[in-house]
């Protein structure tokens, strides 16, 4: 019998009953749920990779924005992480995530640990279920998440993890499906790389509710896209990228001060090797004070060329208007509820106008840094 727990804003105890199995759900007050959870696929999903779910308790991770993320208790004791994708039912997307992922041990050893997705009794490291999602398995890694705790040991193992992933060579039959930051408007299938088709979404009436938040980041995005014409022309380097390493995709072991592990590779893509930085950055200009946490996390990052530092403002913004035009791409896939924008959309607008006001600032904070490291950076 599978047992899941789920937890919910209301402090109380419910039962969720199918004609099939027998579910305890368990609601506390402590853990609002951040995942949506389907018995019947959670049960498919952990007959299809282990084989059965007999004596399986599952419980809500605190993590899982687009995807269902669960713990797994095992009846051994044995604690696993299942996923079951929310995608649109991209397939290759998984299957380039985890060759990725079956690529990177061999150029390690790490000095954190990686997702290692076990593989189901057909041999493979997903499966795909009747509702045309895949699934996968992998080990926990321990470690909670650092917030804002030392980026400098953050920023060291992103650009351990950059430097790795730049020499991953993957077969000839995996392809990448993830289009780059800079293609912003092919984020995903439902805006289909027409910005018309986000304006007339966004201009609706389903924003109504943060208006004024909107006409401000349309009015980043308009002056972003012109931005990032000019750069297109300046031929950054590119290489694989992580694509989405921000704080909340790290885990962190606070007694030692160190990384744990390095989570979710679902977007990882050939992109601008700076988005990297961005990408990692981009949570930090969120915060009250962010130039101290910037600092301490290229501290530990490797060096950028000046023409990336250059553009990292943009690319920080970039990385904003992408999540954007990702959340209006998965409503008007019906992936999502357009809730997922509204709830952020003052959030993003601030940030975005606070990395513009700030842009030379970013730049000069950058430079300094790397030039104290080393003199002949110029």
């Amino acid at each position: 019998m599978l047992t899941v727990c789920v937890h919910f804003a209301l402090g109380v105890w419910q039962s969720a009953l199918s004609p099939h199995s027998a579910l305890r759900v368990r609601a506390t007050p402590a853990m609002a749920m951040a995942t949506r959870v389907d018995d019947a696929l959670v049960s498919e999903a952990l007959r299809a990779l282990l084989g059965s779910d007999d004596g399986c308790t599952v419980t809500p991770t605190s993590g899982g924005v687009n995807n269902m993320v669960q713990y797994v208790d095992t009846p051994s004791g044995e604690r696993l992480v299942l996923r079951i994708y929310n995608n649109g039912g991209n397939t290759a997307r998984v299957r380039y995530e985890h060759a990725v992922l079956d690529a990177l041990p061999a150029l390690g050893p790490f000095s954190f640990q990686l997702p290692t997705y076990r593989r189901a009794p057909n041999g493979e490291t997903s499966v795909l279920l009747s509702n045309g999602a895949s699934a996968c398995i992998s080990q926990l890694i321990p470690g909670g998440l650092p917030k804002t705790a030392d980026p400098e040991p953050i920023g060291r193992a992103t650009g351990e993890l950059l430097m790795a992933l730049g020499k991953v060579r993957l077969p000839a039959d995996v392809t990448c499906v993830t289009p780059p930051y800079f293609d912003v408007w092919n984020v995903h299938k439902g805006v289909g790389g027409n910005r018309q088709v986000f304006y007339d979404f966004v201009a609706g009436s389903e924003l109504d509710t943060c208006r004024g938040a909107m006409d401000r980041l349309i009015a980043q995005f308009k002056e972003l896209d012109a931005r990032l014409a000019l750069m297109a022309e300046q031929k950054l380097p590119i290489q694989l990228v992580h694509g989405d390493l921000h704080y909340d995709n790290v885990l962190f072991d606070t007694a030692s001060g160190a990384v744990s592990g390095l989570l979710d590779f679902e977007f990882a893509a050939v992109d601008w090797r700076a988005m990297e930085l961005a990408v990692c950055l981009s949570k930090y200009v969120g915060e009250p004070d962010p130039f101290p946490l910037c600092r301490a996390f290229i501290a530990g990052f490797c060096n950028p060329q000046p023409t990336e530092c250059e553009g990292l403002a943009e690319m920080i913004n970039l990385r904003i208007m992408s999540n954007v035009v990702y959340f209006v791409g998965r409503a008007i896939s019906g992936e999502d509820t357009i809730d997922s924008l509204t709830t952020r959309a003052d959030m993003y607008a601030t940030r975005m106008e606070w990395v513009s006001a700030n842009r030379q600032r970013i730049v000069d904070c950058i430079v300094q840094l790397l030039q104290e490291r080393d003199p002949s950076f110029a």
